[in-house]
């Protein structure tokens, strides 16, 4: 069967930029505690702010083409589109430059002519004119790592993504520590260590002419017209959305209960996502490749074969990062941002619980993102963001942070689960029920056991409840489930043949 080799195919590819976050979070963790000290809790709110409004702003101007980038280069590799990789080259990039500048026009020109009181803070016209640049970058970064998202290069991704991010940090704490400890500093470093990447990334791909370099001749409209009815429901529907879904809650808590409750949720929020960055996204970008090629080369039965199976594997992994989470985050919190910062702690399960749940997406919606069912997908995701926004307004006022974080969980869920039900008439994907009961059952006998090991001693705390911590949920699944049984005994076998091989028949 071809599923087990496109698994070993998704595990490669998935391990390539789970080892690019890693190496990101690494940077992350070292710039968390140090931004978090240097910078008020109010400096933090702001931050949140306007990094929330630049990442509607980049979607805005990407105009969801990184997402046709996808579709197209499969298919036009697979020789069933009418358009060449000439035109497809050009017409994303020239397109998506062209977006962006608008939008960033509209951002320079917004941050200047909206009443003062509306910003808060003064300092915000200044940060949302430097941080307006990022959007241009950013949109063209999209479109060249789309493009290598395509080929499947994510070696050449991984490389890209760890050089970046320390090249940004150390520009960071430079211009943070040793020129001025300001946001303009923080936002100004951002703005020249990202041109410079991408510009390094430009010249890496279209390098010896192995790739279409851009040309205005060869812009297509009728493809680009393509491209756009493609994307903008996607923009709008999987992207924008799914970003209000993210940061909604954000304006909401800044709104209601104010700047220094947002800087609490915004530091247990960011630290759930070094989390997701390692071990949720890494497979959503790995994953849909893979399964459009095999959809345009092999067909609905291996398809639909290969995501079942990778939902599976998921669940196994996903459960006792929920439940580790659960147990270390809030030790973690205190290490890495201090003591301030304690009582957000309990808003961490709640939101690793979301984003795992929201890391289904690109599985239980397959069919619907090969069958370019994008208008569907934007109604769904459309809704679970006005949903979220509503329990925003409901639980925000009344219970605090904790209330955007079930807000959280609670749409993450009904955007998967609508997902799923209108994706299964075109390509089926049957849930692992009894898996996740399992995966459920493990992880929690491993929360209830952790929660007496070592507590109070912070990051001693975290290592050693990690480490005791993995045995235990491996144990019991083991026990109980006959798929991690053979998780366990594949590495074991390798493992006795490389002591004994001998015995190797």
């Amino acid at each position: 069967m071809a599923a087990p080799s496109a698994l070993r195919t998704l595990a490669v590819q998935a391990s390539h930029y789970s080892v690019a976050s890693l190496f990101s979070v690494v940077a992350g963790l070292v710039t968390f505690p140090l931004l978090t000290r240097v910078f008020s809790v109010a400096d933090y709110g702001v931050m949140n702010l306007v990094a929330a409004t630049l990442t509607v702003s980049v979607a805005l101007g990407k105009v969801g083409v990184q997402h046709s980038i996808l579709r197209y280069e499969s298919e036009i590799r697979a020789g069933k589109g009418g358009y060449t990789l000439k035109q497809l080259y050009s017409t994303t990039e020239i397109g998506m430059l062209g977006s962006a500048l608008l939008v960033m026009l509209v951002l320079l020109v917004g941050a200047r002519v909206v009443p003062m009181e509306w910003l808060g803070d003064p300092r915000l016209r200044k940060l949302f004119t430097i941080a307006s640049l990022l959007i241009v970058v950013q949109v063209l970064e999209s479109a060249f790592v789309n493009f290598l998202r395509a080929e499947q290069q994510t070696t050449v991704l991984m490389k890209y993504q760890v050089a970046k991010k320390y090249l940004g940090l150390g520009l960071i704490l430079f211009a943070v520590f040793v020129l001025s400890r300001t946001l303009t500093s923080f936002y100004t470093a951002s703005v020249v260590s990202e041109t410079c990447a991408v510009a390094i990334l430009a010249a890496f791909l279209f390098r010896n002419g192995r790739r279409p370099r851009p040309a205005l001749a060869e812009f297509s409209r009728p493809l680009y017209r393509e491209l756009l009815t493609f994307g903008i429901p996607m923009m709008i529907g999987y992207e924008l959305s799914g970003i209000v879904l993210a940061v909604g809650d954000r304006y909401v808590i800044a709104g209601t209960i104010g700047e220094t409750p947002l800087g609490l949720y915004g530091a247990a929020y960011n630290l759930c996502q070094y989390v997701q960055a390692v071990l949720i996204t890494s497979l959503g970008q790995a994953i849909m490749p893979i399964y459009m090629k095999m959809w345009d080369e092999k067909g609905v039965d291996e398809t639909s074969a290969f995501i079942t199976r990778s939902l599976r594997t998921y669940a196994l992994l996903a459960a006792p990062v929920i439940a580790g989470f659960a147990s270390v985050g809030p030790e973690l919190l205190v290490a890495l941002a201090s003591n301030k910062y304690s009582s957000a702690s309990p808003i961490l399960p709640w939101v690793i619980a979301g984003m795992i749940v929201d890391g289904t997406n690109s599985m239980l919606g397959a069919g619907l993102f090969i069958h370019r069912k994008t208008r569907v997908i934007m109604a769904i995701v459309v809704s679970g963001a006005a949903f979220n926004i509503g329990l925003n307004l409901i639980l925000v006022p009344r219970i605090g942070i904790i209330g955007a974080a079930i807000a959280t969980l609670v749409s993450y869920s009904g955007t998967a689960l609508a997902l799923r039900i209108a994706g299964r008439r075109l390509l089926p994907v049957p849930l692992p029920w009894l898996t996740f009961l399992r995966a459920g059952i493990a992880a929690g006998i491993m929360y209830l056991v952790l929660q007496h090991v070592l507590p109070g001693h912070r990051l001693l705390t975290v290592a050693v409840r990690i480490l005791v911590g993995a045995p235990i949920y491996v144990a019991v699944m083991t026990l109980i489930d006959g798929d991690a049984r053979a998780m366990v005994e594949k590495p074991i076998a390798r493992l006795r043949r490389l002591i004994h091989p001998e015995r190797t028949p």
